[in-house]
Protein backbone atom coordinates (compact mmCIF):
# COMPACT_ATOMS: atom_id res chain seq x y z
CA UNK A 1 0.00 0.00 0.00
CA UNK A 2 2.69 2.22 0.84
CA UNK A 3 4.46 1.58 -2.47
CA UNK A 4 1.31 2.68 -4.57
CA UNK A 5 1.13 5.91 -2.28
CA UNK A 6 4.64 6.59 -3.26
CA UNK A 7 4.07 6.14 -6.98
CA UNK A 8 0.74 7.81 -6.62
CA UNK A 9 2.48 10.75 -5.38
CA UNK A 10 5.55 10.27 -7.67
CA UNK A 11 3.49 10.55 -10.83
CA UNK A 12 1.52 13.70 -8.98
CA UNK A 13 4.90 15.58 -8.98
CA UNK A 14 5.96 14.49 -12.77
CA UNK A 15 2.36 15.70 -13.80
CA UNK A 16 2.73 18.81 -12.15
CA UNK A 17 6.34 19.19 -12.77
CA UNK A 18 5.59 19.14 -16.91
CA UNK A 19 2.00 21.27 -16.79
CA UNK A 20 4.76 23.88 -15.01
CA UNK A 21 6.97 23.83 -17.45
CA UNK A 22 4.18 23.80 -20.63
CA UNK A 23 3.19 27.00 -18.54
CA UNK A 24 6.68 28.63 -18.92
CA UNK A 25 6.99 27.67 -22.52
CA UNK A 26 6.07 30.68 -24.98
CA UNK A 27 4.11 30.44 -27.63
CA UNK A 28 4.45 30.91 -31.24
CA UNK A 29 3.45 34.15 -32.06
CA UNK A 30 4.76 35.38 -28.89
CA UNK A 31 8.37 34.09 -29.45
CA UNK A 32 10.86 37.06 -30.83
CA UNK A 33 11.93 37.66 -34.46
CA UNK A 34 15.08 35.66 -34.76
CA UNK A 35 18.01 38.58 -35.35
CA UNK A 36 18.97 37.75 -39.08
CA UNK A 37 14.92 37.54 -40.33
CA UNK A 38 14.39 41.17 -38.43
CA UNK A 39 17.29 42.98 -39.45
CA UNK A 40 17.26 41.29 -42.86
CA UNK A 41 13.10 42.90 -43.37
CA UNK A 42 14.12 46.06 -42.39
CA UNK A 43 17.16 46.93 -44.54
CA UNK A 44 15.44 45.06 -47.42
CA UNK A 45 12.39 47.84 -47.12
CA UNK A 46 12.29 49.94 -50.43
CA UNK A 47 11.76 52.90 -47.91
CA UNK A 48 15.46 51.82 -45.98
CA UNK A 49 18.70 54.10 -47.10
CA UNK A 50 16.94 55.65 -50.09
CA UNK A 51 18.75 58.20 -52.41
CA UNK A 52 16.18 61.03 -52.20
CA UNK A 53 17.17 60.98 -48.55
CA UNK A 54 20.62 62.03 -49.37
CA UNK A 55 20.65 64.33 -52.78
CA UNK A 56 20.66 67.60 -50.34
CA UNK A 57 24.00 66.94 -49.29
CA UNK A 58 27.18 69.16 -50.17
CA UNK A 59 28.03 67.64 -53.44
CA UNK A 60 31.92 67.62 -52.34
CA UNK A 61 30.56 64.88 -50.22
CA UNK A 62 31.76 61.73 -52.55
CA UNK A 63 34.34 59.54 -50.60
CA UNK A 64 32.16 57.18 -47.43
CA UNK A 65 33.82 55.05 -44.55
CA UNK A 66 31.14 53.23 -42.85
CA UNK A 67 32.11 53.48 -39.17
CA UNK A 68 30.41 51.15 -36.72
CA UNK A 69 30.29 52.89 -33.47
CA UNK A 70 27.92 50.35 -31.63
CA UNK A 71 29.36 47.46 -29.23
CA UNK A 72 28.19 44.10 -31.06
CA UNK A 73 28.60 42.10 -27.79
CA UNK A 74 26.93 44.47 -25.33
CA UNK A 75 24.11 44.40 -27.79
CA UNK A 76 24.51 40.92 -28.00
CA UNK A 77 24.47 40.72 -32.00
CA UNK A 78 25.54 37.13 -33.40
CA UNK A 79 28.67 38.04 -35.82
CA UNK A 80 27.06 36.80 -37.97
CA UNK A 81 23.97 39.22 -38.41
CA UNK A 82 26.63 42.04 -37.82
CA UNK A 83 28.06 41.38 -40.85
CA UNK A 84 24.59 40.95 -42.73
CA UNK A 85 23.47 44.52 -41.51
CA UNK A 86 26.97 46.12 -42.64
CA UNK A 87 26.92 44.60 -46.05
CA UNK A 88 23.62 45.19 -46.85
CA UNK A 89 24.14 49.00 -45.72
CA UNK A 90 26.84 48.95 -47.85
CA UNK A 91 25.05 47.45 -50.77
CA UNK A 92 22.57 50.67 -50.71
CA UNK A 93 25.39 52.77 -50.10
CA UNK A 94 26.68 51.32 -53.54
CA UNK A 95 23.25 51.12 -55.10
CA UNK A 96 22.71 54.66 -54.80
CA UNK A 97 25.79 56.02 -56.57
CA UNK A 98 25.88 59.14 -54.88
CA UNK A 99 28.96 57.92 -52.61
CA UNK A 100 32.46 56.27 -53.83
CA UNK A 101 32.31 53.49 -50.57
CA UNK A 102 36.14 53.50 -49.34
CA UNK A 103 37.61 50.12 -47.24
CA UNK A 104 38.44 51.51 -43.71
CA UNK A 105 40.15 48.44 -42.35
CA UNK A 106 41.04 50.50 -38.89
CA UNK A 107 37.36 51.74 -38.59
CA UNK A 108 36.46 48.08 -38.20
CA UNK A 109 38.97 47.47 -35.09
CA UNK A 110 38.30 47.46 -31.77
CA UNK A 111 40.97 47.62 -28.61
CA UNK A 112 40.04 45.68 -25.63
CA UNK A 113 42.03 46.82 -22.90
CA UNK A 114 41.70 45.49 -18.66
CA UNK A 115 42.28 48.27 -16.49
CA UNK A 116 42.28 47.18 -13.18
CA UNK A 117 39.38 44.99 -12.47
CA UNK A 118 37.35 46.66 -15.68
CA UNK A 119 37.10 45.44 -18.84
CA UNK A 120 37.21 48.43 -21.72
CA UNK A 121 36.65 48.95 -25.57
CA UNK A 122 38.35 50.99 -27.77
CA UNK A 123 37.58 52.31 -30.95
CA UNK A 124 39.95 53.63 -33.57
CA UNK A 125 39.03 57.07 -32.78
CA UNK A 126 37.71 58.32 -29.16
CA UNK A 127 38.12 61.62 -30.07
CA UNK A 128 37.16 64.44 -32.28
CA UNK A 129 40.60 64.93 -33.43
CA UNK A 130 41.21 61.39 -34.09
CA UNK A 131 38.50 61.00 -36.22
CA UNK A 132 39.73 63.86 -38.01
CA UNK A 133 42.94 62.55 -38.42
CA UNK A 134 41.60 59.03 -39.57
CA UNK A 135 39.71 60.86 -42.04
CA UNK A 136 43.06 62.18 -43.92
CA UNK A 137 44.36 59.05 -43.20
CA UNK A 138 41.75 56.93 -45.53
CA UNK A 139 40.98 59.68 -47.56
CA UNK A 140 37.47 59.73 -46.65
CA UNK A 141 35.53 62.82 -47.48
CA UNK A 142 32.95 61.78 -44.38
CA UNK A 143 31.82 58.49 -42.37
CA UNK A 144 28.68 57.28 -41.86
CA UNK A 145 28.43 55.65 -38.26
CA UNK A 146 25.87 52.89 -37.88
CA UNK A 147 24.86 50.48 -35.16
CA UNK A 148 21.74 48.18 -34.55
CA UNK A 149 19.83 47.19 -31.54
CA UNK A 150 16.48 45.35 -31.04
CA UNK A 151 13.90 46.02 -27.76
CA UNK A 152 10.61 44.23 -27.68
CA UNK A 153 10.84 42.81 -31.18
CA UNK A 154 10.96 46.57 -32.27
CA UNK A 155 14.63 46.15 -34.96
CA UNK A 156 16.60 50.01 -34.79
CA UNK A 157 19.33 50.94 -36.87
CA UNK A 158 20.64 54.29 -36.62
CA UNK A 159 22.53 56.08 -39.15
CA UNK A 160 24.92 59.33 -38.88
CA UNK A 161 26.90 60.98 -41.51
CA UNK A 162 29.64 63.14 -40.32
CA UNK A 163 32.03 65.49 -41.77
CA UNK A 164 35.53 63.93 -41.78
CA UNK A 165 36.93 67.45 -42.15
CA UNK A 166 35.18 69.37 -39.51
CA UNK A 167 33.06 66.81 -37.15
CA UNK A 168 30.01 68.43 -38.50
CA UNK A 169 26.76 66.40 -38.28
CA UNK A 170 25.77 66.51 -41.85
CA UNK A 171 22.80 63.57 -41.94
CA UNK A 172 21.04 61.96 -39.49
CA UNK A 173 18.28 59.15 -39.71
CA UNK A 174 16.73 56.03 -37.45
CA UNK A 175 14.78 53.07 -39.25
CA UNK A 176 12.74 50.64 -37.23
CA UNK A 177 10.80 48.01 -37.76
CA UNK A 178 8.43 45.49 -35.91
CA UNK A 179 8.00 41.97 -36.22
CA UNK A 180 7.02 38.38 -34.75
CA UNK A 181 8.16 35.20 -35.05
CA UNK A 182 4.39 34.33 -36.02
CA UNK A 183 4.83 36.83 -38.74
CA UNK A 184 7.98 34.90 -40.11
CA UNK A 185 5.93 31.69 -40.06
CA UNK A 186 3.23 32.63 -41.98
CA UNK A 187 6.31 34.09 -44.50
CA UNK A 188 5.05 37.31 -45.92
CA UNK A 189 6.86 40.33 -43.86
CA UNK A 190 5.09 42.99 -44.87
CA UNK A 191 1.58 43.98 -45.74
CA UNK A 192 -0.21 47.25 -47.40
CA UNK A 193 -3.70 48.55 -48.73
CA UNK A 194 -3.75 50.63 -51.26
CA UNK A 195 -6.52 52.89 -52.89
CA UNK A 196 -6.97 53.41 -56.56
CA UNK A 197 -8.29 55.30 -59.14
CA UNK A 198 -7.68 54.87 -62.78
CA UNK A 199 -9.42 54.18 -66.07
CA UNK A 200 -9.98 51.75 -68.83
CA UNK A 201 -10.09 52.12 -72.21
CA UNK A 202 -12.63 49.46 -73.04
CA UNK A 203 -15.98 50.50 -74.78
CA UNK A 204 -19.23 50.42 -74.99
CA UNK A 205 -21.93 50.07 -77.51
CA UNK A 206 -25.97 50.04 -78.27
CA UNK A 207 -27.76 50.31 -81.80
CA UNK A 208 -29.94 53.01 -82.50
CA UNK A 209 -33.59 51.82 -83.34
CA UNK A 210 -33.89 54.55 -86.59
CA UNK A 211 -30.13 53.08 -87.43
CA UNK A 212 -26.73 54.21 -86.32
CA UNK A 213 -25.62 52.95 -83.48
CA UNK A 214 -24.02 55.29 -79.84
CA UNK A 215 -20.98 54.15 -78.36
CA UNK A 216 -18.77 54.99 -74.51
CA UNK A 217 -15.11 54.74 -74.25
CA UNK A 218 -13.46 54.36 -71.51
CA UNK A 219 -14.61 53.70 -67.70
CA UNK A 220 -13.63 54.84 -64.50
CA UNK A 221 -12.45 52.18 -61.77
CA UNK A 222 -12.37 52.71 -58.15
CA UNK A 223 -10.11 49.96 -56.12
CA UNK A 224 -9.16 49.14 -52.95
CA UNK A 225 -6.20 46.38 -52.74
CA UNK A 226 -4.07 44.08 -50.40
CA UNK A 227 -0.58 44.01 -51.50
CA UNK A 228 1.82 41.58 -49.64
CA UNK A 229 5.81 41.14 -50.12
CA UNK A 230 7.44 37.70 -49.02
CA UNK A 231 10.40 36.73 -47.59
CA UNK A 232 10.90 33.87 -49.88
CA UNK A 233 11.79 36.45 -52.67
CA UNK A 234 11.98 40.35 -51.70
CA UNK A 235 11.65 40.59 -55.58
CA UNK A 236 7.80 39.30 -56.14
CA UNK A 237 4.57 40.92 -54.62
CA UNK A 238 1.12 39.96 -54.60
CA UNK A 239 -1.86 42.11 -54.23
CA UNK A 240 -5.77 40.96 -54.16
CA UNK A 241 -8.18 43.87 -55.36
CA UNK A 242 -11.50 44.48 -55.74
CA UNK A 243 -12.54 47.75 -57.90
CA UNK A 244 -15.88 49.22 -59.24
CA UNK A 245 -16.19 50.58 -62.65
CA UNK A 246 -18.77 52.91 -64.08
CA UNK A 247 -19.01 55.47 -67.05
CA UNK A 248 -19.42 58.86 -66.06
CA UNK A 249 -19.23 60.28 -70.00
CA UNK A 250 -22.06 59.42 -72.37
CA UNK A 251 -24.09 58.33 -69.18
CA UNK A 252 -27.59 59.47 -70.80
CA UNK A 253 -27.06 56.48 -73.05
CA UNK A 254 -25.00 53.97 -71.12
CA UNK A 255 -25.11 52.89 -67.30
CA UNK A 256 -22.13 50.55 -66.82
CA UNK A 257 -21.74 49.42 -63.42
CA UNK A 258 -19.66 46.56 -62.16
CA UNK A 259 -17.77 44.98 -59.92
CA UNK A 260 -14.11 42.89 -61.12
CA UNK A 261 -11.90 40.79 -58.31
CA UNK A 262 -8.76 40.76 -58.98
CA UNK A 263 -5.54 38.91 -57.84
CA UNK A 264 -1.97 40.44 -59.46
CA UNK A 265 2.05 39.19 -59.52
CA UNK A 266 4.63 42.68 -59.37
CA UNK A 267 7.64 41.35 -60.17
CA UNK A 268 10.64 43.91 -59.80
CA UNK A 269 13.05 44.55 -62.59
CA UNK A 270 16.58 45.51 -61.45
CA UNK A 271 18.00 46.34 -64.75
CA UNK A 272 15.99 49.49 -64.99
CA UNK A 273 17.00 50.88 -61.87
CA UNK A 274 19.42 53.33 -62.87
CA UNK A 275 16.38 54.90 -64.78
CA UNK A 276 13.61 54.45 -62.85
CA UNK A 277 12.48 52.30 -60.16
CA UNK A 278 10.19 50.29 -62.31
CA UNK A 279 8.22 47.37 -61.80
CA UNK A 280 6.20 44.73 -64.20
CA UNK A 281 2.45 43.35 -63.04
CA UNK A 282 0.27 40.40 -64.54
CA UNK A 283 -3.10 40.68 -63.17
CA UNK A 284 -6.15 38.39 -63.94
CA UNK A 285 -9.76 39.18 -62.82
CA UNK A 286 -13.51 38.35 -63.02
CA UNK A 287 -15.69 41.24 -63.73
CA UNK A 288 -19.45 41.18 -63.34
CA UNK A 289 -21.58 43.99 -64.68
CA UNK A 290 -24.90 44.44 -66.20
CA UNK A 291 -25.86 41.25 -66.69
CA UNK A 292 -23.12 39.42 -67.66
CA UNK A 293 -19.17 39.46 -66.72
CA UNK A 294 -16.33 38.67 -68.40
CA UNK A 295 -12.68 37.83 -67.57
CA UNK A 296 -10.37 40.59 -67.16
CA UNK A 297 -6.24 40.51 -67.74
CA UNK A 298 -4.23 43.32 -67.18
CA UNK A 299 -0.29 43.39 -68.01
CA UNK A 300 2.36 46.75 -68.06
CA UNK A 301 4.21 48.97 -65.31
CA UNK A 302 4.51 50.22 -62.36
CA UNK A 303 6.39 53.41 -61.23
CA UNK A 304 7.04 55.36 -58.05
CA UNK A 305 4.97 58.57 -57.03
CA UNK A 306 5.67 59.85 -54.26
CA UNK A 307 6.80 58.56 -51.16
CA UNK A 308 3.90 56.18 -50.80
CA UNK A 309 2.17 56.98 -54.47
CA UNK A 310 2.38 54.36 -57.55
CA UNK A 311 1.20 54.94 -61.32
CA UNK A 312 0.29 51.65 -63.34
CA UNK A 313 0.35 52.06 -67.41
CA UNK A 314 -0.84 49.10 -69.42
CA UNK A 315 -3.26 47.33 -71.14
CA UNK A 316 -6.35 45.74 -70.30
CA UNK A 317 -8.12 43.24 -72.14
CA UNK A 318 -11.86 41.68 -71.55
CA UNK A 319 -13.82 39.47 -73.80
CA UNK A 320 -17.28 41.78 -75.65
CA UNK A 321 -20.07 40.56 -73.73
CA UNK A 322 -23.84 40.72 -74.54
CA UNK A 323 -24.89 43.14 -72.24
CA UNK A 324 -28.80 44.96 -70.83
CA UNK A 325 -28.69 48.85 -70.96
CA UNK A 326 -30.85 50.77 -69.72
CA UNK A 327 -34.44 51.47 -71.59
CA UNK A 328 -34.63 54.48 -73.80
CA UNK A 329 -37.10 55.20 -75.81
CA UNK A 330 -34.64 56.02 -79.00
CA UNK A 331 -32.23 52.77 -78.40
CA UNK A 332 -32.08 48.75 -78.08
CA UNK A 333 -32.04 47.55 -74.36
CA UNK A 334 -29.06 45.05 -75.92
CA UNK A 335 -25.75 45.92 -76.70
CA UNK A 336 -21.86 45.11 -76.49
CA UNK A 337 -19.10 45.82 -73.74
CA UNK A 338 -15.37 44.80 -73.60
CA UNK A 339 -12.40 44.91 -75.66
CA UNK A 340 -8.27 45.88 -75.18
CA UNK A 341 -7.45 49.07 -73.99
CA UNK A 342 -5.21 51.21 -71.86
CA UNK A 343 -4.69 50.35 -68.51
CA UNK A 344 -4.07 53.51 -66.47
CA UNK A 345 -4.18 53.58 -62.49
CA UNK A 346 -2.82 55.93 -59.93
CA UNK A 347 -2.74 54.25 -56.46
CA UNK A 348 -1.65 55.31 -52.57
CA UNK A 349 -0.50 53.11 -49.94
CA UNK A 350 -1.48 53.40 -46.54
Amino acid sequence: MTSLKFIAVMLVGIWSAFAHAEDQLPKLNEQPSSLYTGFSQLLDDDKTLVLEELIDLDANIKRVAMYHNGDRLHRKIPKQVHLMIENKLMHRVLDSERFELIQCIECRMTQVQLRGEQLEIAHAAESNQQLRRLGKKVRADAFLFWNASVHDEKFTINLRMVDARDNGLLWLKEYSKKTTREQEEEGFDLVTYELTIGSWGVTGERDVIAGGSEKVDGVTVFGLRRREATSIDEKLEYTLAIEHFRNFSESDNFDVSGVNLEGRIIADLPSLDNIIDTRVYLGLGQSFFNDANSLVFRLGFEFPFFSDGFIDFGMVSMPTRDVKWKKESTLEESGKFGGTGYDLTLGLRF
